[in-house]
C-alpha cells in the first residue's frame, strides 16, 4: 500500500509539474515602441477639443468641423512626416521632420510645434497643445474656420487644443 501512496504522489508532483513548466510566453510579442506605433500607418483626423469643447459642438464654428477629418497625417520612419487636408476646396500640405522628446511624452512636428501625447495605441493617437494668439491661423486652417471665430470664442486667449487621429 505505501508504495502504491508513494508513485500516487509521485504522478501527481510530476504531473502538476509539467502543467507548471508550460509556458505560453515563448510566443508572446513584445511591446511595439512608441516609435513602430506611430509610424505604422496613416492617421486619420477625427475630432477637435478647443478648450475641452468638441468643435463641431461651437456655433460657428461646427459646420466646418469636417474639414479635421479630411486630415491625413503619415509619420514616417526617417524622421519626416507629411499632412495633407482640405481647407476651403483646396489641398493643404504640410511636410517637414518630427521628433520624440527623451521621454517620448511630446512630439515636435516642424511647422506644427510641440504637441503632448496624451494617447498613443495602435488605433488612436490624442495629442494635445496650447495655441497661442499668433498661430491661430494655423488651427482655423486645420479646422476650416476664420480665426476670429476661434478668438471670439477663447476671448483672445490662447487655445488649449485636443487633436485626436484614429486609423
Amino acid at each position: 500500500m505505501r508504495v502504491k501512496n508513494i508513485l500516487l504522489y509521485l504522478f501527481l508532483f510530476l504531473s502538476s509539474s509539467a502543467l507548471v513548466s508550460c509556458d505560453d510566453d515563448d510566443d508572446a510579442q513584445p511591446e511595439p515602441t512608441k516609435t513602430e506605433i506611430i509610424t505604422s500607418g496613416e492617421w486619420r483626423g477625427d475630432k477637435v477639443l478647443l478648450n475641452s469643447i468638441d468643435v463641431s459642438l461651437i456655433p460657428g464654428v461646427g459646420e466646418n468641423a469636417n474639414t479635421f477629418q479630411t486630415l491625413r497625417l503619415n509619420v514616417k520612419a526617417d524622421k519626416t512626416y507629411k499632412a495633407t487636408f482640405q481647407a476651403n476646396g483646396q489641398d493643404q500640405t504640410y511636410e517637414g521632420g518630427w521628433e520624440f522628446n527623451n521621454d517620448e511624452t511630446q512630439i515636435t512636428l516642424e511647422n506644427l510645434g510641440v504637441l503632448d501625447i496624451e494617447r498613443l495605441t495602435m488605433t488612436n493617437m490624442d495629442l494635445s497643445t496650447t495655441i497661442d494668439v499668433d498661430n491661430l491661423n494655423l488651427l482655423g486652417d486645420i479646422i476650416g474656420v476664420d480665426r476670429r471665430l476661434i478668438q471670439a470664442f477663447t476671448g483672445g486667449n490662447p487655445v488649449n487644443a485636443e487633436l485626436r487621429f484614429v486609423k
